[in-house]
């Protein structure tokens, strides 16, 4: 399989007294964007799917298009996009994170199944008295997200970029995690 083209989402929320970027990375299939015109409408539209997941305490700063097979920018768009998700205010730790993995028809060399996985930080808990859970409205509009991504968005030309592997692998369906995992960041002291 080729190399294949992505995006990378970075977000900011509040972390230890002050504030903590992360970022999901996209690769996908369906051609590359031919300008930045085309890289920035692809941008636009994967915020306006992303933003729905996230309440206000998060917000996507900057997204970065590359090249297939290069980390090496070739467009780029900064953002004040805050969440628009409706809070609930049961906000875990910042090192945990959701999950939301991609299935793919592909197969490693020892014939296991290939997974495309990104962790979200900011989610909310649920209301159930299981505090490991996540929130069931942020889970139905990371269905939709993780949905999006399998049909496409796109660059308001020839490409519709559809979720991928690296170095190809289609995304053919999601799941979305229904409890908390855990994602570090690197260590950092509190100002406090």
């Amino acid at each position: 399989m080729a190399a294949t083209p992505s995006v990378k989402v970075v977000k900011q929320f509040g972390f230890k007294g002050g504030n903590r970027l992360w970022s999901n990375r996209y690769h996908f299939n369906g051609g590359t964007p031919p300008d930045a015109t085309h890289w920035h409408t692809l941008f636009d539209a994967v915020v306006a799917a992303e933003k729905l997941i996230f309440t206000s305490y998060t917000t996507i700063v900057e997204v970065i298009g590359y090249a297939a097979g290069s980390d090496v920018p070739v467009a780029s768009k900064t953002y004040s996009q805050a969440g628009t998700k409706t809070a609930v205010t049961r906000l875990p730790p910042g090192e945990v994170a959701g999950l939301i993995r991609w299935a793919t028809a592909a197969r490693t060399s020892k014939n296991h199944p290939v997974y495309l996985f990104n962790y979200y930080h900011g989610w909310e808990q649920s209301t159930s008295s299981n505090h490991d859970a996540v929130d069931s409205a942020q889970l139905t509009v990371a269905d939709t997200y993780a949905n999006a991504w399998i049909s496409g968005f796109s660059d308001g030309g020839s490409v519709t970029a559809v979720r991928a592997g690296p170095n190809g692998a289609t995304a053919t369906g999601h799941f979305t995690e229904p409890d908390f995992t855990h994602r570090d960041f690197p260590y950092t002291r509190s100002d406090t």
